[in-house]
């Protein structure tokens, strides 16, 4: 659950988070809506670079753009639920194409960073070698 909902008196979190499940469930987020965010408005570190912040009935995201072309969605709730893999693939497909790749990564345990309750994909410039089929490999 976001932290943000601690501040607020229980019936009204009751209702953000029902309202939030009933949502996800239809499949009905409604439109996303995008704001430009100024440099370091989002935190400190790589949190700084996010530029960009879409939000729906469902899901917040924040996005920044690496210097490879490379971009980066921090996807979030109100719940904290992670979304699932169909949600996922929403979110990418609507923010960045449905002909775009996307990975999630699990880096080296030095690596990790967990300071905020979000789940993240990288949108890559390029397809890569492989996938679920064979065509790749195969070409």
């Amino acid at each position: 659950m976001a932290a943000i909902l601690a501040l607020l008196p229980r019936q009204k979190r009751r209702q953000l988070l029902d309202a939030e499940a009933r949502v996800r469930r239809s499949g009905d987020w409604g439109p996303w809506v995008s704001t430009e965010i100024p440099y370091g408005a989002a935190g400190h570190g790589f949190a700084a670079e996010f530029r960009k912040a879409h939000r729906n009935g469902a899901f917040a995201v924040l996005e920044r753009q690496l210097t490879s072309g490379v971009r980066h969605f921090g996807i979030s709730s109100l719940s904290g639920v992670r979304p699932s893999w169909w949600e996922a693939q929403r979110i990418k497909d609507e923010l960045a194409g449905e002909a775009a790749t996307a990975i999630e990564i699990y880096p080296p345990r030095d690596e990790i960073i967990d300071g905020a309750d979000m789940f993240h994909l990288w949108v890559l410039t390029a397809p890569l070698p492989f996938g679920l089929s064979n065509k790749r490999s195969e070409g």
